[in-house]
């Protein structure tokens, strides 16, 4: 829960509020208060600060030296982008490929934006990846919530293109857990709409614009929903039109799950054709756009989602790697992840002004800092600390 922290009246002891910042940033990001002696050490130091947010700073990275900041607050961030319902579980399968790298990307403080294109991943430090199994995630898991071994140390970074056994790198995309959620059934679409919702903060009925053209809405969409023709042209395409030639960056992808009595197994499937399900249901009707290979176009440069930072250079591509590019260099990008960093740590939605005004900040910095999103967690706890008392 979110600390209750105090409000201080003019002229009440600067050391007692100190405290009450200290233990807010640790709180918060290493989801631990700090040790005592720690407590009073940083908050005398606080207290009589002339820069008070260089001293916020030097705590907030104490915390992050925590081991529980990786295995709590950003494995918990991660997450959110592991399952559809986008919740939280205690289970294993919480540590997966794709979580893992997520915390290794923070651990590591690398240009966040690749984590959509980049060739890298993190696998359990003495572990052998297995592309059909979780295993070696799970046992790490179960060690780190026992209390005999730390996540941070036990992560470490290897190349997609020489560890999974796939043809192509291309950020969590290529990661299994990320494919055993998006590439399951269906026709791929999710993979767009949830990138969209981790990455841009944004869901479908956000982006629908019902202005643009429907010629690369797929064949298996009825023009005629239920018998009327205007539901289609009101509601329908106003999505369809803008995720469907996006969707076709995963035209190739699939996931081939394991044998029944082996649950939780399973692997990527890359084809060199589109897969049969990006063509199915052809029937329902027959003039819609087929699926011929994995080129994507995005249509939202125009229409009323013109104006959200698309970066013009990136319209189109071949694959989810220039499709997760265009996506990263998308102003949205940095506003997005300074939004969710905001709720992960600060426990607050963006709603009031000042809130936003916060995040708009934090984008900006997140940006200066060459995408770095251990900085912008950091960043973000002082925020809200210094917000403390006011």
């Amino acid at each position: 829960m979110l600390l209750q922290a105090p409000v201080f009246a003019a002229g009440t002891d600067n050391l007692a509020k100190a405290r009450t910042q200290v233990t807010y940033i640790f709180k918060r990001l290493a989801a631990v208060p700090p040790a005592a002696a720690e407590l009073e050490k940083f908050a005398a130091k606080l207290a009589a600060a002339a820069d008070k947010e260089a001293v916020l700073l030097e705590i907030a990275d104490a915390a992050t030296q925590q081991d529980t900041f990786y295995s709590r607050t950003v494995l918990n961030f991660a997450q959110i982008e592991s399952n559809e319902e986008r919740e939280l579980n205690d289970n294993n399968g919480q540590l997966s490929d794709l979580t893992a790298t997520i915390v290794g990307y923070v651990k590591d403080g690398k240009d966040y934006r690749t984590i959509l294109s980049g060739d890298i991943m993190y696998i359990p430090s003495g572990s052998t990846f297995s592309p059909d199994n979780n295993t070696a995630y799970d046992t790490l898991y179960t060690s780190v919530k026992n209390g005999t071994a730390q996540l941070a140390t036990s992560l470490v970074e290897a190349p997609q293109s020489t560890t999974n056994g796939l043809n192509q790198a291309a950020g969590i995309f290529t990661l299994r857990g990320y494919g055993s959620i998006y590439y399951d059934a269906g026709t791929n679409r999710s993979a767009v709409r949830f990138t969209f919702m981790n990455y841009i903060c944004r869901d479908m009925e956000d982006l629908s614009d019902v202005s643009l053209p429907d010629v690369y809405v797929r064949r298996d969409v009825d023009r005629k929903p239920g018998g009327d023709a205007s539901k289609y042209r009101t509601e329908c395409v106003g999505c369809h039109n803008g995720m469907d030639p996006q969707a076709n960056a995963f035209a190739f992808f699939d996931w081939t799950p394991g044998a029944a009595n082996a649950p939780g197994t399973g692997r990527i499937k890359i084809a060199t054709a589109p897969v049969p399900k990006m063509n199915q249901n052809a029937d329902v009707f027959s003039g819609g756009a087929p699926v011929a290979d994995d080129s994507w176009t995005n249509l939202w440069y125009a229409g009323t989602n013109a104006n959200l930072g698309w970066d013009p250079s990136k319209k189109s591509g071949k694959g989810p790697k220039s499709w997760g590019e265009g996506l990263a260099a998308t102003k949205m990008f940095p506003d997005c992840m300074a939004k969710r960093v905001y709720k992960t740590v600060c426990l607050k939605d963006a709603r009031a002004a000042s809130d936003k005004a916060s995040i708009t900040e934090l984008s900006a910095g997140f940006v200066n800092s060459s995408y770095n999103m251990k900085d912008l967690f950091k960043q973000t706890a002082v925020e809200c600390a210094t917000k403390i008392g006011m």
